[in-house]
């Protein structure tokens, strides 16, 4: 069933080349934009994507990108019907965080699932914990991932260490990283758990990847969400599914949603969103690093940007609305 899935994905994104995003929504088609192919984001994108098409009755194309930070503007101008982006992400550009203007049509569908980061190293050298990166080549920036880029120095800080005390290098994106990685030139860069691209370089490097956990007495959720607002840490264990954990590991989390544009209609928000609500499940099923994500969490009020009108009045239908949902809202108008 997932190589199903990764087929729809990847048909998906060989569909929109042949037309404009503005073009396609004009046709009835629906735009979703994701991270490159071989993120979690594309892959999961592909399994949304089949599955809204199906349910839905309409074309659900999937086109990848460099990182967030370039099509989330996208999204905020109705450019692409929806995207896939962290609440990180999101509330920088929402508020225009990232040297560009801010985006206040930004909005929220939905809350996916917590995404767990965290800094992978070659699992041959002695580096187990964060405070070991000092001295070390380190990946503390991505040029299109901006957020991605801001945890990584939040990790640095809550493990113990200043940014002075490692070689920081900037990076365009997840895959440069990596790359720099296997042949060599960079010590650690940050990734995904569990995704792809990690189980590829876990493959192909000698000895295989390990995650560094986060440690020691800035490793709390109160100092990483003061580093970075919407972080915490989150626990990782050797599971078969994750070949590259021998042992206990604490990472970074982030909670990951479904956006879009103010400017979507209402109806077809609904539309969306029933759709998304009903296939969930059998998503979560196919996708073993989603499962963490439930149904009756759809509404977390971890919201970066305002929810879409049509996305509130559907979770107050579906009794998901809750107080602090209303208290996030509110936080939005200020």
């Amino acid at each position: 069933m997932l190589g199903k899935f990764r087929f729809a994905a990847f048909a998906a994104a060989l569909g929109i080349a042949a037309f404009a995003a503005g073009a396609a929504n004009a046709q009835g088609r629906i735009t979703l934009g994701t991270n490159p192919q071989g993120s979690i984001y594309y892959t999961v994108g592909g399994g949304i994507a089949a599955a809204l098409q199906e349910a839905l009755g309409r074309q659900v194309t999937v086109q990848p990108y460099t990182g967030s930070s370039v099509y989330l503007p996208l999204v905020a101008s109705g450019e692409l019907t929806l995207g896939i982006n962290s609440s990180l992400d999101t509330g920088g550009v929402y508020r225009g965080d990232y040297g560009s203007k801010a985006e206040p049509k930004l909005r929220m569908l939905s809350r996916l699932w917590p995404l767990r980061i965290a800094f992978m190293v070659r699992a041959n050298s002695d580096m187990k914990e964060v405070k070991d990166l000092k001295g070390k080549k380190v990946v503390t920036d991505f040029s299109a991932l901006k957020a991605v880029g801001l945890a990584n120095q939040a990790m640095i800080k809550a493990g113990g260490l200043k940014l002075d005390d490692v070689k920081g290098v900037t990076v365009a994106g997840l895959v440069q990283g990596i790359d720099g990685l296997t042949d060599g030139s960079l010590d650690a860069t940050s990734i995904a758990v569990g995704i792809p691209l990690t189980q590829q370089a876990h493959a192909s490097i000698p000895g295989g990847i390990r995650y560094l956990s986060i440690t020691g007495p800035g490793a709390t959720d109160e100092n990483l969400d003061k580093l970075f607002a919407g972080t915490y840490l989150l626990p990782v264990k050797p599971s078969p599914r994750l070949p590259e954990v021998t042992e206990p590991v604490t990472v970074l989390g982030y909670d990951v949603f479904l956006t879009t544009s103010a400017d979507l209609p209402d109806e077809e928000a609904t539309k969306i969103l029933e759709a998304l609500y009903k296939s969930w499940p059998k998503i979560r099923e196919d996708y073993p690093p989603v499962r963490s994500g439930i149904q009756k969490e759809m509404a977390k009020a971890s919201n970066t940007a305002p929810y879409h009108p049509a996305a509130i009045a559907f979770f107050k239908k579906m009794g998901l609305w809750t107080e602090a949902n209303d208290k996030k809202e509110a936080t939005f108008s200020k």
